[in-house]
C-alpha cells in the first residue's frame, strides 16, 4: 500500500488512530506530510506545524500558534499569553489548542505535527520534566486527530509504545513508487537503478542528484556518478544537506566531540566492534559504549552482530571528505566519491561504472569519462 494510503487507513479506523510517520534525514518525511494534507477528507481541518520551529519557550510556542491556528470563537476558552504565570502555565494552554480547540469553521482540526520529538526541548523549563508522557495522553484523549512525524528512527519507535493510539509508518529507505517517480523524472530505468543505489533510496537525496543530471546534460553527455561527484562539492545543495544532517543529530546527542571522532574512524574502516573503536580513540570500553549509545539513539550508526556502522552512507562520504582541516579539494572529491560510487554498484548488474576526472568542466560539472 503507498505511503500515504497507509497513514490515511490509520487516521480512518474505526477508533481514529495517530499515524506516526518515521525516517531518517532525506528520507521525505515532510513531502509525505503535506501529500497526507492534499488529500484529508473536509470532516476536519488540516494544519501543518514544525515542531522544530516552534519549539523556543512554552510561552513564544504558544503565542506562535495563535497567531497560526485559528479557531472557532464559541469553542474553549484560550487564556492570553499575558495571564500565563509560568512555562507550565503556557504548555498547559499549548495542549488545550492542540486537543480541545474547533476550527473557526466548527470542525475539528488535523494537526500534522512535524519533528514531534522535538517537543522535548520544553522539558528544561520548570514544571515539564514529564510533558512528553502528558502529551501523549492529551493528543490520545483528543477528538482532534493527529498526523506525527520524526527523523529519529529509534526514539520515534520508543515513543510509539508509549504514546496512545500512535502507530508507526516506517518510511523504508527505498522509496514508494509515487515518491520515486518525482524524485527520479526523466530518467531512464538504469539510470534510476544508479541514482537509488547511490543515494540509499533516500527521496530527498535523490531529487538533488537527479536534479543535477538533469542539469549536466544540458552541457553535455552526463552520468550519475559524474552528477554525485557534482553534488558532493563544498557549498552544493546536497553537501549542505548532508552537512545539516550531521549536525542536527550530533546536537541532538551528547558528548559532541567524542562522537565526531568516533564518525572520523567509521568514515575510513567500518564495521568495527566497540573494542576496536575504543582502542582507535584511545578511550575506555565503558565510556565508548556511551558514546556509541547515544550516536545509536539518533540514528547515527546502526549495530549489527556487535558490530557498527554508520547508519546513512552518503554521510559516511560526507564525513570522510570533510574530516580534515580545511575543505577538500575538487581531486579529493572526485576520487572519494568514485571509490564510492565503485562499492554502491558494484552489485547492480550490467552497470559500468565512469571514472571521475578531478577537473572541472566550464560551465562547474564534473568531467566524467
Amino acid at each position: 500500500m503507498p505511503l500515504i494510503d497507509r497513514v490515511l487507513s490509520v487516521l480512518a479506523s474505526p477508533t481514529p488512530g495517530i499515524p506516526l510517520l518515521i525516517g531518517g534525514c532525506s528520507a521525505g518525511r515532510t513531502h509525505a506530510l503535506h501529500g497526507v494534507l492534499a488529500r484529508l477528507d473536509g470532516d476536519t481541518t488540516p494544519v501543518y506545524l514544525d515542531v522544530e520551529r516552534l519549539a523556543t519557550t512554552p510561552e513564544q510556542c504558544y503565542r506562535s500558534l495563535l497567531r497560526h491556528v485559528r479557531v472557532a470563537e464559541d469553542g474553549p476558552a484560550l487564556p492570553a499569553p499575558a495571564s500565563l504565570a509560568t512555562p507550565r502555565d503556557a504548555y498547559a494552554a499549548i495542549l488545550v489548542l492542540l486537543t480541545r480547540a474547533r476550527a473557526a469553521s466548527g470542525r475539528p482540526f488535523t494537526f500534522l505535527l512535524d519533528e514531534v520529538l522535538d517537543l522535548r526541548t520544553f522539558e528544561s523549563f520548570p514544571g515539564l520534566k514529564t510533558l512528553m508522557a502528558e502529551t501523549g495522553s492529551a493528543l490520545g484523549a483528543s477528538e482532534n486527530r493527529f498526523v506525527l512525524a520524526t527523523r529519529f528512527r529509534h526514539r520515534g519507535t520508543k515513543l510509539a509504545g508509549a504514546w496512545p493510539r500512535v502507530t508507526p509508518v516506517l518510511l523504508d529507505d527505498a522509496a514508494d513508487d509515487e515518491r520515486d517517480g518525482e524524485a527520479l523524472a526523466g530518467l531512464d530505468p538504469l539510470e534510476r537503478q544508479q541514482v537509488r543505489a547511490l543515494t540509499g533510496g533516500r527521496v530527498g537525496y535523490a531529487v538533488l542528484v537527479g536534479a543535477a543530471l538533469r542539469e549536466a546534460r544540458r552541457h553535455g553527455l552526463a552520468d550519475p556518478v559524474g552528477a554525485l561527484t557534482e553534488q558532493m562539492l563544498c557549498g552544493s545543495a546536497l553537501e549542505r544537506r548532508l552537512r545539516l544532517s550531521y549536525e542536527v543529530r550530533l546536537q541532538r546527542a551528547r558528548g559532541y566531540g567524542a562522537l565526531r571522532a568516533i564518525l572520523d574512524v567509521l568514515s575510513e574502516q567500518q564495521p568495527l566492534t566497540l573494542t576496536q573503536i575504543a582502542q582507535r580513540l584511545n578511550r575506555t570500553p565503558g565510556s565508548t559504549k556511551d558514546y556509541l549509545s547515544w550516536m545509536l539513539d539518533v540514528d547515527l550508526l546502526t549495530v549489527e552482530r556487535k558490530r557498527y556502522t554508520v547508519t546513512d552512507p552518503l554521510l559516511r562520504l560526507w564525513v570522510r571528505l570533510n574530516n580534515g582541516p580545511g575543505a577538500p579539494s575538487d581531486a579529493l572529491v572526485a576520487r572519494e566519491t568514485q571509490r564510492f560510487a565503485l562499492e554502491r554498484l558494484a552489485t547492480l548488474p550490467d552497470v559500468a561504472v565512469a571514472v571521475a576526472r578531478p577537473a572541472s568542466s566550464p560551465g562547474g560539472i564534473i568531467e566524467i569519462d
